[in-house]
């Protein structure tokens, strides 16, 4: 570490973080240390234990209601009435704009800023949605995207199963693993929302209010009760319909669907395995693009490009897409024209296409890694001229083992030499010799197939020095790319994951980016 570059200190807010998620130590004044030593902890009967971990609010509003919601439009057939239809696209669509593109990219990943009006709108009509509270539903959100496939995920597809990545985790709390890591992108959200407070405004448009996320959260029942009963009562009213069939399609069927939707993003974009699905930017982790283009946008509302998301989370975008269907994208973008959204964050093209050759590079490492490319020439024993021309008559003599040079690399053809395109005779005559030009060109100049063939016969190198030859500049080439880490032109492939800055450990539970 150079000392004139100070470390960033984040110890502070290491400390100021966990002060948050201290536990009070039970009646530490009242007991001696001889009677917490000594003080049993009580299990609680397998029944109650069971209890105490499921999540009673998220499986009312994602299991239960949902639920119910399927079964009365199987067991009732629902009355035509295009008014309420209408009704019921618009203010779903309206709630859906507001989960993703609000909800999803503004307050959790922060790929834009807008106008305290349309954050508030954001929060009521995206709480409509039965999904929790901003902070609950961000935290839990970059909790995944920071401890993605692992324990730590609160809904890890490849740990738990697809199962409980759609349902599961909305039934039960997560292990104590997911739950500290939600804790800690929890307090680091409300951090960040109160460093941007403070700051002075110039405008309106600005990062997420600390306090409407927390009259959010505090008031997330009544905003429940607002959003799928009382509204769908006054819309049911407009529509002539009762009341109760309001809040059945208005509230309980809209919410179902657009929570379903939202739930399908967690399990199938990470289903590695998912028939046609691809992972163009990064396969490391299990986080897909899903197949079947515009097909796959309609059933997850533009959210199916998630290998692109997860690479790219602070992009207002889902996909490079200029054309893709991508609602929130195109209600962000008209936002921003009215003069309500502003900083639009979006991955320059010449970060994408670098993450793209970059995984193409490591399909073709892993292909290449599969395949005989010959023992690299830095590692070949040298031999002397007179050693080759001595040991080459006396294999051919002995055993008719055919050894030739070529550019200086002693060549052991025997296996080929009866399959050689120019004939046996001429092979031979090529034994104990220096056959480089007759190879480049005197008699036949062979192709690049050829000399891939030839490679995988190397025994030796003639002479001696580094390499033991003075090498043509086809051999210099071969050398300097044998452990592939330079391109053509002589500049250094740098290999996904094998960045300078990347490191396995992680020092900080900080946001997704």
């Amino acid at each position: 570490m150079n000392d004139a570059i100070p470390e960033f200190d984040y110890t502070e807010i290491v400390r100021s973080r966990d002060s948050q998620n201290v536990e009070p130590v039970a009646n530490s004044p009242q007991l001696s240390e001889a009677s917490k030593i000594t003080k049993k902890r009580k299990r609680d009967p397998q029944l109650v234990h069971l209890l105490k971990k499921v999540s009673f609010q998220s499986t009312l509003l994602c299991v239960v209601l949902p639920l119910f919601s399927l079964f009365k439009l199987i067991l009732s057939k629902p009355e035509w009435n295009g008014k309420l239809l209408k009704c019921l696209a618009v203010y779903m669509f309206i709630s859906q704009v507001s989960l993703v593109a609000g909800y999803h990219r503004f307050f959790t990943h922060a790929a834009f800023q807008c106008d305290l009006m349309v954050q508030s709108i954001f929060a009521i009509l995206g709480g409509s949605c039965g999904l929790g509270s901003i902070l609950d539903f961000s935290s839990q959100h970059l909790a995944h995207h920071h401890y993605v496939d692992t324990e730590r995920d609160p809904h890890a597809c490849v740990v738990h199963g697809w199962l409980f990545a759609q349902w599961g985790h909305k039934l039960f709390h997560g292990n104590r693993k997911s739950a500290r890591a939600v804790q800690e992108c929890r307090n680091t959200l409300e951090s960040t929302a109160k460093a941007s407070t403070s700051k002075v405004e110039t405008n309106y448009i600005s990062s997420p209010s600390y306090a409407l996320l927390r009259w959010q959260d505090e008031n997330y029942a009544e905003i429940l009760v607002l959003t799928i009963i009382l509204i769908p009562c006054i819309l049911a009213k407009f529509c002539k319909v009762p009341f109760f069939s309001g809040v059945f399609y208005l509230g309980l069927v809209r919410m179902s669907i657009i929570q379903q939707q939202w739930l399908l993003i967690g399990s199938l974009c990470h289903t590695k395995r998912f028939p046609l699905a691809s992972q163009p930017f990064d396969d490391s982790r299990s986080a897909v693009d899903l197949p079947f283009g515009t097909i796959m946008d309609l059933l997850t509302f533009g959210e199916s490009n998630h290998n692109f998301h997860h690479e790219f989370p602070g992009d207002y975008r889902n996909g490079p897409g200029k054309y893709q269907w991508d609602p929130a994208k195109f209600a962000i973008l008209v936002l921003y024209y009215l003069g309500l959204v502003g900083k639009l964050h979006s991955a320059g093209q010449d970060q994408i296409e670098k993450c793209l050759v970059q995984q193409q590079q490591k399909l073709l490492d892993d292909e290449r890694s599969k395949l005989q490319w010959g023992i690299p020439l830095d590692k070949l024993p040298i031999m002397p001229a007179e050693v080759f021309v001595r040991m080459a008559k006396q294999e051919f003599q002995e055993h008719r083992r055919a050894l030739v040079a070529i550019e200086g690399v002693v060549h052991d053809v025997t296996p080929f030499i009866h399959d050689h395109p120019g004939g046996v005779a001429l092979v031979e005559t090529s034994i104990g010799k220096d056959a480089t030009q007759a190879f480049n060109g005197a008699v036949y100049l062979h192709s690049q197939a050829a000399r891939n063939l030839l490679a995988t016969m190397r025994i030796a190198v003639i002479g001696s020095g580094h390499m033991g030859i003075e090498s043509t500049v086809w051999e210099k080439h071969i050398l300097e790319s044998s452990n592939w880490k330079n391109d053509t032109k002589g500049r250094e492939i740098v290999r996904n994951k094998q960045q300078v800055t990347f490191t396995n450990k992680n020092h900080y539970a900080a946001g997704a980016a």
